[in-house]
């Protein structure tokens, strides 16, 4: 559920600002809205937050250095890591440079440039020519000397004439130079990267100078942010209702005012989500993707890890890759106790419902003959491959109650109002789109029906989906309708994607295992190893194709076909509230 938000007002006088902003900090539960204020201090910590950051970053993909923390200043350290990160950057540059010219040097061999320059001293004209195919004619006097395929030299005593190849220059530093700068600039590589390394012994010290600078910066933005009129001094924000006390004594021990109310339709109020245990591991997927209903929407994550968790056991529709997915997770929360938690969980319902999905409908590695005790698990019309419309039909009708269930949740919360009726039409629509899909791509009868409900769904959309108070503003939806119903007909066809989707990934691992094991191949050890490699690595490929599938089809059907139909906008900001950084010292 979404949490009631109090749209909160603090008055203090100027020399009690700091005493508020310690009093709000300490209570943690106000999300304060600021007006961003230029100011050089604020812009220098935050700069030295954001170097701090990038070089935690940096050292964490390191391994951890086996000696004693170094007692400099984090600060230092900090400016150290990237004067030498810059450094190493600069020599990548000169390094990538001398490596274009040794690659030049790369077809004629390892040529002394001394010698070089004697031989043409000496009067002996040198000449370096690309030439694709045959060696070119050369005119007398000229002696070509092939080099390594498409290269040669042309040597003369005399100035080289044109011939038929593609001259050109030759860099000034020769072969053996280059061999030693690029071995000077590794060496000094090497030096930096592990001049760093060492400082991962650094890093709780760093993590904490991090926080301090995070805090430091969030408070000067808080009392930036402060609006003020002579000596009197306000700041705005919201805080969750059943925290008002908090909020109420932090005002009261900075002597300070406090005026609450209800959040109003223009404010930007914060999101907090309250998810039980089970519904929260869909958290994950809502951070991934940077959505956040808004104040005045609903929590869909109970529908959202529900359904996602349905698609996806459908996209994959493997139980051999059902069974691989648990198997992967449950080894890494053994062995590696930090990957538990809501995202482990969320990935277990994936894994479960792709093994159910796969045994109902057949599907174990894209095996075409299943030994007889699995072949007894499945249902014979969704494992039927040559008649895919009973899927099909499986598919449709979970779009349409999909699509049911976000009309049937509006008309729950518009129940005091007449427009819930028009939620009830969009639900009688969604029905009659259903049977007319069948109609169309299935070949089924239109039951007879099928017509009263879409005339009177229609009645109810248009004489209930505006207010009357709205009609003047909001005219444009009824003249938008008749597009409305064929996107509701195209909402409910696109679920057929978890059909196309599947199938597809059956279709690849049974084209691998045909490939490897098909009928009349003989091969020898070798070649079978290498075969198997091949199978190996096909059905490693499909896994992370299905994998890639549920972000692109899963997670869409849920986002944008299902929050359409629910007028589900995900706009919503996320509750941050002013407070501490937690200490993170792993």
């Amino acid at each position: 559920m979404i949490t009631p938000m109090q749209h909160v007002t603090l008055l203090c006088r100027q020399e009690d600002t700091d005493a508020l902003l310690s009093g709000l900090r300490d209570a943690g539960v106000v999300h304060l809205n600021l007006t961003r204020h230029l100011n050089h201090d604020l812009e220098r910590h935050e700069e030295s937050l954001k170097s701090t950051e990038k070089t935690i970053q940096k050292l964490e993909q390191l391994p951890p250095a086996d000696i004693p923390p170094e007692e400099e200043e984090p600060a230092e350290i900090v400016r150290e890591i990237l004067c030498r990160d810059q450094e190493i950057k600069d020599i990548a540059v000169v390094e990538a440079k001398l490596l274009r010219e040794q690659k030049l040097w790369e077809p004629f061999g390892n040529i002394n440039t001394q010698t070089l320059a004697a031989l043409k001293a000496g009067g002996l004209h040198i000449g370096f020519y690309r030439a694709p195919g045959i060696s070119p004619v050369c005119p007398a006097g000229v002696t070509w000397i092939p080099a390594r395929e498409g290269y040669g030299i042309a040597l003369s005593t005399e100035p080289i004439p044109e011939i038929d190849a593609e001259a050109f220059q030759l860099p000034v530093r020769g072969p053996a130079t280059l061999e030693h700068r690029l071995a000077h600039l590794a060496d000094m590589t090497r030096r930096h990267r592990l001049a760093i390394a060492r400082h991962t012994a650094s890093l709780d010290a760093l993590r904490a100078c991090r926080d301090e600078l995070a805090d430091l910066c969030a408070y000067e933005r808080a009392h930036l942010g402060m609006d003020s009129e002579g000596k009197i001094r306000w700041i705005t924000g919201f805080a969750p209702t059943a925290q008002m006390t908090a909020v109420q004594q932090a005002a009261e021990t900075a002597g300070a005012a406090l005026f609450g109310r209800a959040p109003e339709e223009t404010d930007l109020t914060p999101t907090l989500l309250e998810q039980n245990s089970v519904v929260s591991w869909i958290q994950p997927v809502f951070s991934f993707l940077g959505v956040t209903p808004g104040y005045n929407e609903v929590d869909v994550g109970w529908s959202f890890l529900l359904f996602l968790t349905i698609f996806s056991g459908m996209i994959i529709g493997d139980a051999g890759y059902g069974l691989i997915l648990l198997l992967i997770v449950g080894l890494l929360n053994l062995f590696k106790p930090a990957t538990r938690g809501k995202f482990a969980n969320l990935l277990y319902c994936m894994g479960g419902a792709t093994m159910i999905w796969g045994l109902l409908t057949g599907n174990i590695f894209g095996i075409e003959s299943l030994p007889p005790v699995l072949d007894r698990l499945k249902i014979p019309s969704l494992a039927d491959t040559q008649n895919p419309m009973p899927l099909m039909r499986v598919c449709f009708l979970l779009g349409a109650g999909h699509l049911t269930l976000a009309h049937t949740w509006n008309l729950w919360r518009k129940r005091t109002s007449l427009t819930a009726l028009a939620d009830l039409g969009w639900i009688g629509s969604t029905w009659t789109m259903y049977f007319v899909t069948g109609m169309m791509v299935l070949g089924e009868d239109l039951p007879a029906w099928v017509t009263p409900l879409f005339i009177v769904s229609v009645v109810l959309i248009l004489l209930f989906m505006t207010p009357p108070q709205k009609l003047k503003e909001e005219w444009v939806q009824h003249m938008m309708l008749p597009l409305s119903f064929v996107n509701n007909f195209v909402d409910v066809v696109s679920y057929v994607r978890l059909y196309a989707v599947g199938m597809a990934t059956f279709a690849l691992a049974s084209s691998f295992n045909t490939m490897i094991f098909g009928e009349g191949t003989e091969r020898g050890i070798l070649a079978t190893g290498i075969m198997l490699i091949i199978l190996l690595l096909g059905h490693a490929l499909n896994f992370i194709l299905a994998g890639m599938g549920i972000m692109v089809h899963g997670i869409r059907l849920n986002t944008l076909e299902f929050a359409s139909h629910m007028g589900l906008t995900w706009s919503g900001i996320p509750y941050t509230p002013f407070t501490k950084t937690k200490k993170n010292t792993r």
